[in-house]
C-alpha cells in the first residue's frame, strides 16, 4: 500500500475511534422514545421541554416544564422540591424503570419533540444547552437521558 492510502486508513480509524470515545462517553444514559398518545397517558405533563435533575442519591432537585436558558443554575440547588417523590414516581412509571442514580453526580432527564412532528423552538434552544452541559461536565459527573416525543405511525388494514 502506498503511504497516502495508508494515511488516509489511519485517519479514517483515528475518527471513526474518536466518534465512539465521544458517543460512549455517557454510555450510561439512555435515549426514550415515546409517542404523543404515550405521553398523553404516562402521568408526566404533556409539555416539552421537561427538565428532571437527580442528585447521586436519586433525588429530585429541580424539575422545570418549560425552557431553561441558565441551566447550570440548577446544579447549584441542594435541597428536595416539594412533590419530588411523586414527580419521580411519574418519570418512572413513564420509563418502566428504575435507575441507579449512584454512578454520578449528577442524573438528568430531560424530555423534546421530535422535528418530524413539527417545529418546537423551545425545544430545539433546550437542546443546545443539554449539548453544552454534555461538553461542560465530565462525563463521570453527569449522565444525560433523553425523551423525544415521536410522531405516531399508522398502518390501514384491508
Amino acid at each position: 500500500m502506498e503511504k497516502p492510502e495508508l494515511r488516509k486508513i489511519m485517519k479514517y480509524r483515528y475518527l471513526v475511534m474518536s466518534a465512539g470515545l465521544l458517543f460512549a462517553g455517557n454510555c450510561m444514559a439512555e435515549n426514550y422514545e415515546f409517542t404523543h398518545r404515550q405521553i398523553v397517558a404516562s402521568p408526566i405533563n404533556n409539555t416539552a421541554p421537561q427538565l428532571f435533575l437527580f442528585n447521586r442519591k436519586g433525588q429530585l432537585i429541580h424539575y422545570s416544564d418549560s425552557y431553561l436558558q441558565n441551566i447550570l443554575s440548577i446544579f447549584r440547588k441542594k435541597e428536595l422540591l416539594p412533590n419530588s417523590e411523586q414527580l419521580k414516581n411519574d418519570l418512572f412509571n413513564l420509563l418502566n424503570k428504575n435507575i441507579d442514580f449512584s454512578a454520578h453526580d449528577y442524573t438528568l432527564f430531560y424530555t423534546s419533540i421530535d422535528e418530524a412532528i413539527g417545529p418546537c423552538e423551545p425545544c430545539r434552544q433546550q437542546d443546545e444547552r443539554i449539548a453544552l452541559l454534555d461538553a461542560k461536565f465530565p462525563k463521570d459527573k453527569l449522565s444525560i437521558h433523553r425523551i423525544t416525543i415521536i410522531n405516531e405511525v399508522y398502518t390501514l388494514k384491508d
